[in-house]
């Protein structure tokens, strides 16, 4: 589907041991990639199903892309996800 993949140097095996060392935001930023990545799955359904446009699509990725973009300084971990192209 072309959607970037998880962040480097953490993967779900590790999550257990990232808590106990008390590496909460590495856990944070990675989930955050899942939940960016759930919703891009879900408006590609959605397009799939009919229920939105290729328009209301690109639409909803260009405000994904701009909310990303705004909170770059805390959240750099998601800026793979704001690359020309990202629709379907």
């Amino acid at each position: 589907m072309g959607l970037p993949g998880k962040p480097d140097g953490i993967d779900g095996s590790e999550v257990a041991q990232y808590h106990r060392d008390g590496r909460i935001q590495e856990i944070a930023n990675y989930c955050e990639t899942d939940v960016v990545n759930t919703y891009r799955i879900w408006l590609r359904y959605e397009l799939f199903r009919g229920k939105l446009t290729i328009a209301e699509l690109e639409a909803s990725e260009a405000n994904l892309s701009n909310y990303i973009k705004a909170r770059s300084n805390t959240k750099p971990h998601l800026m793979v996800y704001c690359v020309v192209g990202m629709s379907a």
